[in-house]
């Protein structure tokens, strides 16, 4: 049976990326707000904003058409898993990638400062954006990171080079054990001076004692975060255009 989550104490603890994306928008937003909600049942855990239905968890096999007939029906556009969760409940995946993730040490936690404004962040990610780096509309990106870094459960830092902004980086998903790299970015006038791998590891120094997470394009990026230390974990994938699971 699957039944609405009505307090963050009912949340668990993230040892996935796909649960963590969900605890964390529950920590920033609440379970009271009209573009999140959030379930569990039948092995998974689930959240629905945004259009994007996120799944964490292994399907109860014994429960595989419930669950199916839940994700299909719960109005989203797009479902978000591990792919084999995806062809479990028989939904085609349009789209896999990469996850990895990496052990930061424990220490000291960083002294507070003034996180960087979402406006410089979005104008470094728009002077990036390509066929493997989408970014979303202005507003939309605006409001949520402004609203996660003002309650922590974002971190960023933008790096500056003779005092022109030169390179990002954003985790747009924190708990107190880990955390998700959802961008980073070098403006084309600054690259391969090695900025990218500072704005990580800067950015890294924020999480200690964390696992921090990413998801990876299959094309993209495999030998810098590789060389960061950086270490297979599994997959993700994409339902979209959402389909509804074979009859």
């Amino acid at each position: 049976m699957i039944t609405r989550i009505e307090s963050l104490s009912g949340l668990p603890v993230p040892e996935d990326p796909f649960t963590l994306r969900i605890v964390s928008a529950a920590e920033a937003y609440g379970l009271s707000t009209a573009f999140l909600d959030v379930w569990q049942g039948n092995g998974c855990l689930f959240s629905r904003m945004d259009g994007v239905l996120t799944i964490a968890g292994k399907p109860d096999p014994n429960e595989t058409e419930e669950t199916a007939l839940f994700a299909a029906s719960c109005g989203a556009g797009q479902i978000f898993c591990a792919p084999d969760t995806a062809r479990v409940l028989g939904f085609p995946v349009a789209e896999t990638g990469a996850v990895l993730y990496r052990d930061q040490p424990e220490g000291e936690a960083p002294v507070w400062e003034e996180p960087p404004s979402p406006r410089v962040l979005y104008e470094v990610l728009a002077a990036c954006e390509g066929e493997g780096f989408p970014v979303p509309e202005f507003e939309p990106f605006y409001l949520d990171t402004s609203h996660r870094l003002r309650h922590g459960t974002a971190k960023a830092v933008v790096l500056r080079e003779n005092g022109h902004t030169a390179a990002c980086a954003l985790a747009l998903a924190v708990t107190e054990n880990a955390a998700l790299l959802t961008a980073v970015a070098v403006l084309p006038p600054f690259r391969r001076k090695g900025l990218g791998r500072q704005a990580v590891e800067s950015l890294c120094q924020k999480l200690p004692g964390r696992r921090v997470f990413l998801f990876r394009s299959q094309t993209e990026n495999k030998e810098f975060y590789e060389s960061l230390g950086f270490s297979p974990w599994g997959e993700w994938g994409s339902v979209s255009p959402f389909s509804p699971p074979d009859p």
